[in-house]
Parts: structure tokens; sequence; C-alpha cells
């Protein structure tokens, strides 16, 4: 019965433990965390503070509807909770009483932010009901503030903590008297990012380690130092200066840091690094100096600080390759930090193939480098001779550059076996081979990241498939090595037909990876270039006449687009064209040319068997009718340039181009004139004026085109020569 007893009493405690569990669950519009001890309220119509669990010890209230705070608003809180953590956020808040805090006697952080209508006088004086012995952490951020009271502080006065901190962030705060801390001897952190601070004198800030002032407009490097050069921050150790407006920095400016650890200039307007700059800071542990696009200069020894182990020198888009605007010493870069243990130099520009030895020069000091960052450097091969120096390099990262491969592994890699990492994800490697990394590199290797390659599915990538089936496709496997992020981003992109096949799919085996013999395909080669240039100088040979008009042809079109101003016009003239040609050669330019250019172009056509006046002498008529034409067409061939005649009429043409230009003639070679035949007169003619070849069949539409375009061509456009 003694058991049955027992059992009973235990039931009777599980029910009543149940029982309280009920009691202490959150109500709408709360929730809760158990394991954290903290509760969230969160409803715009909320105006009261409900009761919560008594474990709850961190309460927030986001977005409600409290418009009078007073001890009594919060006594469903401070009657039945410890609450160490206060956040009051967008809350309407209009007025908070002298004693709103007065029953808070656990309370180490308070939070009150986004509160634009709440009086900061008013609020001052709330802070007196603080227990200030115990807090830690105030935070007033993003209610609009424009200055702060001198005195605003002083209800701390009294604080024994030995770290407390006070966040001002996202206000509008233009400057910070050194009065505001005068009370504050134990402020450890002061963070007054996200502000408009131009100005910032810190003469009683002596216990501050930590000052945030990101993101305002300060445009020139504090004062750090007093009177006889005595510092004002003694105990400063981390320094947060990024986003602001600072553009000059020298040997001066970080004097009196002796303690700093933690440095952080990103995203300023420097253009120059001078020399010494942080020499001063002889603590200096840390350096962030990214994101500063208008830097142009570094000058030597500007990283002068033998303390430094950690360096972010990243998307300042330097031109390290050089550039005519840039100017920095690769020799003295680095020289006076020996000690760096982490560099991260990505989204820069580093120095090209023909430049390597700046690059070696760079990094020759660092022989103590754990971690190395080059991601997006525009690197297209690997140095030799520079990565072997880091005997103690552990971090390899070389993403997003442009590498297609690399030779001579050992002398990029070296022997090395204190690499652990190597990144080489979305580079343009195709072809990984047993000599793309040394044996001993992927011996010791932890991770290696090949993800997102230009990879070739060809019988060259062989070895690799062998070598990833082997040691991570197989179900025994003895490689410690992580290939990160295979199968997933690893796929083909070369051939065209194989793009986007995974990689894993392709399995080549030797029956179809045989290679040919290098004779048979050197012999096939030759024969295949021999073969293909016999065909182009046979078919230059056989259509170098349609070669020839299509070339006048494009000519014409591009002088066209080029909106010459046409200086003739069509209606001056009697005739299009007047037509120069020997008795032997009438039959094409009367039954051929003529009835092509009236009968299907409209043009009016002269010739002297049809035109010319009866009765008058032959050269009056040529003179006559040759001034009533627009254009002046000769046919040439063997029996012209024998005519003498026709001599005679290419003089006439000679005057007619010195008056008019050389858009004025149009010359049709209707045969070839053989070079006994050919004259000085018809040679300059045909060295000063390009002309056309006449040719039926293949090719006779292209003259027939060319012919009646230069025909209607302007007289003003310029002359153009074939060639």
């Amino acid at each position: 019965m003694s058991n049955l007893f027992k059992w009973i009493f235990l039931l009777q405690i599980v029910i009543i433990a149940s029982e309280d569990m009920d009691t202490v669950q959150c109500k709408y519009p709360c929730s809760c965390n158990f394991k954290t001890k903290s509760a969230t309220c969160n409803a715009r119509h909320l105006r009261y503070i409900p009761r919560l669990p008594s474990d709850i010890k961190t309460v927030k209230f986001v977005q409600n509807n409290f418009t009078y705070l007073d001890k009594y608003f919060f006594r469903n809180l401070t009657s039945n909770n410890r609450i160490v953590t206060l956040n009051l956020t967008d809350n309407l808040i209009h007025y908070i009483s002298t004693n709103a805090f007065l029953e808070f006697k656990y309370l180490m952080t308070l939070d009150i932010s986004k509160e634009p209508n709440l009086n900061i006088t008013m609020l001052q004086q709330s802070l007196y009901s603080l227990p200030v012995r115990q807090m830690s952490f105030i935070q007033f951020s993003g209610n609009g503030w424009r200055t702060l009271p001198t005195n605003f502080f002083l209800p701390f006065i009294n604080s024994y903590r030995t770290s407390f901190s006070i966040s001002l962030t996202r206000n509008k705060l233009q400057s910070i008297d050194s009065k505001l801390f005068l009370f504050l001897l134990n402020l450890k952190t002061l963070n007054l990012a996200w502000n408009s601070i131009k100005n910032v004198t810190l003469e009683n800030a002596i216990s501050v380690r930590v000052l945030n002032l990101n993101s305002n407009f300060v445009r020139d490097i504090p004062v750090w130092c007093g009177p006889r050069n005595k510092t004002m921050v003694p105990n400063l150790q981390k320094l947060y200066l990024s986003d602001n407006s600072i553009a000059e920095m020298d040997s001066f400016s970080f004097r009196c840091l002796g303690n700093l650890k933690i440095l952080n200039l990103d995203a300023n307007n420097f253009r120059t690094l001078q020399s010494n700059t942080f020499s001063e800071l002889q603590s200096l542990n840390t350096l962030y100096i990214s994101e500063n696009t208008r830097l142009k200069t570094i000058e030597d020894y500007a990283f002068n600080v033998s303390s430094l182990q950690f360096l972010y020198f990243t998307r300042n888009h330097y031109q390290f390759n050089k550039g005519i605007h840039y100017n920095y010493n690769p020799k003295n870069l680095f020289m006076q930090c020996p000690d760096l243990e982490q560099l991260d130099m990505s989204y820069n520009n580093l120095p090209t193939r023909n430049q390597y030895n700046y690059f070696r020069d760079i990094f020759r000091p660092l022989v103590k480098l754990k971690i190395l960052r080059l991601e997006s450097t525009s690197m297209r091969s690997l140095p030799y001779y520079a990565f072997p120096t880091m005997k103690y390099l552990q971090i390899l990262d070389l993403q997003k550059n442009l590498l297609q491969g690399w030779n001579r592994s050992d002398q990029v890699f070296g022997t090395n076996s204190s690499l652990k990492i190597l990144n080489l994800r979305s580079n343009l490697i195709r072809v990984v081979n047993k000599t793309t990394f040394p044996s001993s590199l992927l011996f010791s290797l932890d991770k290696l990241d090949l993800g997102e390659n230009y990879f070739s599915c060809s019988c060259d990538q062989m070895w690799f498939r062998d070598w990833i089936r082997t040691n991570f496709e197989s179900k025994i496997s003895y490689s410690k090595l992580m290939l990160v992020g295979y199968p997933e981003y690893y796929k083909c992109k070369l051939p065209g037909d194989m793009r986007g096949v995974p990689l894993q799919d392709y399995n080549p085996t030797d029956d179809n990876c045989q290679q040919a013999n290098p004779l048979i395909i050197t012999i096939s080669l030759l024969t295949g270039a021999g073969i293909l240039s016999f065909l182009v100088i046979f078919i230059m040979y056989r259509c170098q006449t349609n070669i020839r008009n299509y070339l006048y042809l494009c000519r014409f079109y591009k002088n066209k687009k080029s909106g010459y101003i046409q200086l003739d016009n069509c209606e001056d003239y009697e005739y299009h064209a007047f037509i120069v040609y020997c008795d032997a050669d009438r039959n094409w330019v009367h039954n051929v040319c003529v009835k092509k250019l009236e009968n299907e172009e409209g043009m009016k056509i002269c010739i002297h068997h049809r035109d010319f006046d009866i009765g008058e002498p032959v050269t009056g008529n040529i003179e006559k009718y040759m001034g009533k034409c627009r254009k002046v067409i000769v046919v040439m061939s063997n029996n012209f340039a024998e005519s003498e005649w026709c001599q005679w009429e290419v003089d006439l043409v000679h005057e007619r181009r010195r008056r008019q230009g050389k858009g004025v003639s149009l010359l049709i070679m209707l045969r070839s004139i053989d070079s006994k035949h050919m004259t000085n007169r018809l040679r300059a003619l045909l060295d000063s004026t390009p002309h056309l070849t006449y040719c039926s069949g293949v090719g006779e539409k292209l003259f027939w085109t060319a012919f009646i375009k230069g025909l209607r061509k302007p007289i003003g456009h310029p002359p153009f020569a074939v060639v």
C-alpha cells in the first residue's frame, strides 16, 4: 500500500506542474520563447501591458499604442517578473513619467527607439528612476534627435558597472560634445553610427574602448591628443570610421592611439594613402580599408605597421597592374608588415601575365601569411614561385577570376603541405588532368572547390572523371579531401550538345577515347589546308570580275551612306549619258546596253549613229552632244584602243572630268585590253577612275546593278577606287 500512495503522490505533483505550465502560456498579441525567457508583444491596438509568465526576463514591445508611461503602467510586468531587458520600439509614446522605471529593480538593458514624439528632456528625467548601479546598456535609436543636452547622461553618474555601453544610432545628431561623457567613468562602448555627425570631441571619453562613427559626415580624423600630446582616449581599442567623407590622412592622423587594435576606414574618399599613415598605431592588429574606389596612389610604406596581422583591402578596384593613373611600389607595399597572417585583396586588379614580377614583389615579404583571398582580381593565369614562398598558407581563395589553366603546377603551388583549403570556383577552367595539381597538394588539402567552371566534357577530361569516381563516387574511399559543391555545381559547358549535363553523367572509356596517330592528324590537316587554299585561289581567279564589280557596288553604298550633297540635277541635261564606243562594239552597245538603259530603266541615252545632226562635222557633234549629257560612258576593248577617233574622245572625257570631277565618267571594260594595245591616255584614265568589267552569265546581274547605281550616282559624290 505504501508504494501505491507513493505513486499517487508523484502523479499529483506531475498534474500540478502541468497546470502551472498552462498558467504561464502567452496570450495574443504576445509570443514567448521559454528557452531564452523572452517575450515579444506586437499589436497597434494594444494600449496596456499584459501579464506575462513569471520566468520571462526579456520583453520587447514593438508597434503598440503606449502613449503614457509611468510606474503603474508597467505594474503587470514589474509585480510578477524580474525583467532584465526592456525594449520599447515604435510605440507612439508621447509622455513618460519621472517614476516610470522605478519598479524595475533588476533592469540592466533599456532600449527606447523610433519614438520621435517623445520629449528628450522628459525622457532624461525618467532615467533617474532606473536602477543605474546595475545598468549595462542603453539604446536610443531612430528618435530623430539633432542635439543632446550636455547633462543628458547625468542620471548614470552613480553607475557601478565595470562595462557600460551607449547606442545613439540612426538619429540626426550633427556634433558630439565631450561634456556628454563627463559623468560616465565606466563607459566602454559608444555607438554613434548612422547620424549626421561632422565634428567629434572626445576630451572626456577616457574609458571608451569601442567607438563607432560609421555612416556619418566626418571629413577630418578627430583629434586624439590633448595637452602635451597626451592621449584623450587611452583605452580606445576599436575605432570604426567607415562610410564617411574622409579624404586625407597622414602620419599625424592616428597619434595618441597606442592601444588601438582594430581600425575600420571602409568607404571613404581617399585618393592617396600617405607614407607612415598608421606607423603610430603600435598595437594595431586589424585594418579595414575597403570600398575606397577613388584611391589612386599608395605611397611607399603606407602600411608601415609591424603589429598588423589582418588586412582587408577589398572592393577598392585598385589597379595593381600598373595602370597609367595608379601609382604604387610593389616591393615596398607590404615590406613593413611581415607578421601579416590574413590578407583580403578581392575585387582589385592584380598584375597580368606579363607583369608577374610585380605580383611576386607584392607578396614576397608575407612569409607568415595563413589566409589569402584574391576573389575577382582579373587573374588570367597563376604566377610561378609566388605561393610556394608562403610556407604557412592554409587558405587560398581564387574564385571568380579568369583562370583557364596553368603549366608547371609544382612551380605554381609548390610542394608545401600546409594548404588546407583551395577555392577555384567560378573560373574558366576547362580541363583538370594529372598535372593540374601536385600530388602532394591533393594529399594535404581538406577542401577543394572547382564548382561552376567551364568544364569541357571531352576525352581530355578522362583523368578528372576517373579521379572523382575513385575518390568521391566509390563506396570505399580513403581520401580525406572534400570536393566542395560536387556534383551539384559541376556541369559540362562544352561541347554545345553537352551543355548543362552533370559532370557525373559523363563517363568516357578507353575505347572511345583512343588518341589518333599524331602523324596522321598532321598530314590530314596539311592536306585539308592545301585543298582549301587551292579552292580559294581558283575561285578568286575565275570570279575576279565579279569580285571587282561587287567591291565597286559596296563602295558606292558606303559613300551614299556618308551623306554627300548632290551637286547636279538631271533636269539640267537633255540626256542621261553619252556613250563613247568603237564601231566594232556597236552590236553590244545598241542591242544590249542602250535597250537595257532606255527600255528597262527609262533613261535617255545619246549615241552618234542615231542622235547626231546630219551634215554637221563629227567633232562638232561630239562636243555639242557630250555637253548635253549628264554623264559619259566609255566602253573599252582592244578595238577601242586602236581607234584614233576613240582616243580623241578620251581626251574630251579627260577635259570633262577636269571640269566636273571624276564622277562624270563611267568606264566599262567590255573586253580586256592587251598590253600592246594599251595607250597612255587609256592608262591615265584607268589609273584615276575605277571601272566595271562586263561578264555574261554568272555575275551579269551584279554587273548591271553596279552599272546602273554608278550611272544614277550624283556627280557631287567623291570618287572611290577599287583596289
